[in-house]
């Protein structure tokens, strides 16, 4: 009984610690992106951020933010798992000693790939529209720095 406590507890802990923070892109006062990553922390006069490792950002270097990944990420993940789905189906498909197509596994690989590419693209892109990203204007102003700092609260408080 106490081993069952004991893991009980383990998994309820790692589901709490697993929420998923927000993923921010920052811009600079002239609009070039300087950090990207997962929200730690907003404090009255900087942002937390964790990427590779923990960057301090202070508001005043702060442009703008956009909540979310690029576009370009959609469609980098959908040109992948088409060209991964599509080769596997090319390749599971071959048969060398057909008399109409014959074709190797490798060369069906390879086909699938060619043609999953764009059609996963093309899928990933779909998703676009869907996305739902924001644009904080931030332009160094705390003023505008404090609606940003309410939202990510509010944000983090649904989560839980």
């Amino acid at each position: 009984m106490k081993l069952f406590t004991i893991l009980f507890a383990f998994l309820f802990s790692c589901s709490a610690y697993a929420q998923p923070s927000i993923f921010v892109r920052v811009y600079d006062l002239s609009g070039k992106k300087i950090h990207a990553g997962h929200v730690l922390a907003v404090t009255d006069s900087s942002l937390l951020l964790k990427a590779n490792e923990v960057k301090t950002i202070d508001v005043r270097e702060i442009g703008y933010i956009k909540t979310k990944r690029s576009a370009v990420n959609n469609l980098v993940i959908g040109s992948l798992i088409g060209a991964t789905a599509f080769a596997i189906a090319g390749a599971a498909s071959a048969e060398p000693d057909a008399i109409l197509l014959p074709y190797s596994a490798g060369e069906g690989a390879i086909i699938g790939t060619l043609v999953g590419l764009p059609l996963g693209a093309a899928a990933g892109g779909l998703t676009i529209p869907f996305k739902k990203s924001k644009t904080y204007l931030i332009s160094g102003d705390l003023i505008k720095w404090k609606v940003f700092q309410s939202v990510v609260s509010q944000k983090n408080d649904l989560k839980k």
